[in-house]
């Protein structure tokens, strides 16, 4: 298991058009059987819609985990860094990371299990390498402008009038008894300080939610939210997936308080304004 083979056709046809070689291959993964079923399970569920749009196949690859139990700090297995691969349970961010992966590895031609793991391995870490805690992308801003760079997702936030996102983020540095890795191995926050303060100096954008209802009816099914928050030191508090339901757009996505994956009964812009804690979103587009 520690030595991973891609294969070369895989590497080929990278959405950006570059070659992405995999050089790491000495790296832990953590799954059971029944991750690597369910992936082979997605594969023939959808195999006749991988011509369609990735947004299509990005929403009709979530609406198939609905129902799947809802689990917080997934990736938290062990004390060393390893590629979790858990289709049985969800965080918010590991529900989006999953159906993206198997979104662009379905759409990229790749249907084996190295396929998956090594695309959903370029999503979850900075520029696809795994070189231990650090190298995850924590901070949901910071997972944007990796995957903007590697051609994953679009920020298509400016489009929708989005305004300059204040995003100065420290809270890992600054609550590390909530990170056990952070907690048991203190040599690792000036580590995080650096990746917070890189953060902090970019440019982001986002639609403040008492602004979302003007343009509720230019979204479409498909994208990827993300629900910026005034928690200080916080960029990111929650993420989804935009589907339609009727004529409105709801929220496809990872609920503690339902406990599982669901598509929201209010609209998304009901959503986002009933929760106190949100502040707006931010919109990826995959296509």
């Amino acid at each position: 298991m520690r030595n991973i083979l891609i294969l070369i056709s895989l590497l080929a046809i990278v959405s950006c058009g570059k070659l992405l070689p995999q050089t790491q291959t000495d790296y832990k993964i953590v799954y059971e059987k029944a991750d690597s079923l369910l992936i082979l399970e997605k594969r023939e569920q959808f195999k006749e819609e991988s011509l369609d749009r990735m947004s299509f196949l990005l929403e009709k690859i979530g609406r198939s985990f609905i129902g799947t139990p809802y689990k917080a700090h997934t990736l938290e297995v062990g004390d060393q860094e390893a590629l979790v691969i858990n289709l049985r349970e969800f965080d918010c961010t590991t529900f989006v990371e999953t159906c993206l992966a198997l979104t662009t590895t379905f759409k990229m031609g790749g249907y084996t299990f190295d396929s998956y793991q090594y695309i959903l391995k370029r999503i979850r870490y900075r520029e696809g390498y795994i070189d231990g805690y650090n190298s995850r992308l924590h901070y949901f801003t910071d997972w944007i402008t990796d995957n903007s760079i590697s051609g994953y997702v679009k920020d298509a936030t400016q489009i929708f009038d989005g305004i300059p996102y204040e995003n100065n983020v420290n809270f890992m540095s600054t609550h590390t008894e909530s990170y056990s890795q952070l907690a048991n191995d203190t040599s690792a926050v000036s580590g995080i300080k650096a990746i917070e303060a890189e953060i902090s100096k970019r440019q982001y954008y986002y639609v403040p939610k008492e602004d979302l209802n003007l343009n509720e009816i230019y979204l479409e099914e498909g994208w990827i939210v993300a629900f910026t928050t005034d928690i200080n030191g916080l960029d990111v508090i929650h993420t989804g997936i935009t589907v339609r339901n009727g004529e409105n757009i709801h929220l496809l996505h990872a609920s503690s308080d339902a406990g599982k994956v669901v598509v929201s009964d209010k609209t998304l812009v009901e959503y986002v304004m009933g929760n106190k804690l949100q502040t707006g979103v931010i919109l990826l587009k995959i296509d």
